[in-house]
């Protein structure tokens, strides 16, 4: 088992997180995994909240053509597609980053349509929330 640790600090904000990368290239070549760490956010002079988001962003042709899955309930993965609801049509699409945010339980997904048979799970450890392919291909954004 191979780790690598990453610190990003933040020297204005005094913000730093915290990346360990695990993988074993003897047993699971195709298995890499990350465990994030934040430190605590201080709190702004207005006391006005913050958000955190992790992004993940993959290369080499890996497309998803915005189709993603997000899990329902810890126990159903349900697909979903960027700007597109059953009741809803989308008239500016670059202004709706909201709307293509969704409860991720444990798990979000994308799988390239390119062919490739290749997929990509991240399984977070509380709720969160989550979208694929929002600041352009392949990427994974969590809250």
């Amino acid at each position: 088992m191979d780790q690598y640790t990453l610190i990003f600090n933040n020297k204005t904000t005094k913000e730093q997180a915290i990346a360990k990368i695990r993988f074993s290239p003897e047993y699971f070549s195709e298995l890499v995994e990350f465990e994030v760490f934040i430190n605590k956010l201080p709190i702004s002079a207005n006391y006005r909240g913050k958000d955190v988001t992790v992004n993940w962003k993959f290369y080499d042709g890996f497309d998803p053509k915005g189709k993603f899955w997000t899990d329902s309930n810890s126990l159903l993965m349900l697909e979903r597609n960027l700007y597109h609801r059953e009741a809803y049509t989308y008239v500016e699409k670059n202004n709706n980053i909201s709307s293509n945010y969704y409860p991720v339980d444990s798990a979000i997904a994308m799988r390239d349509q390119n062919g490739s048979n290749i997929q990509v799970t991240v399984m977070n450890d509380r709720a969160q929330g989550g979208s694929a392919d929002l600041s352009g291909k392949a990427n994974i954004e969590l809250m």
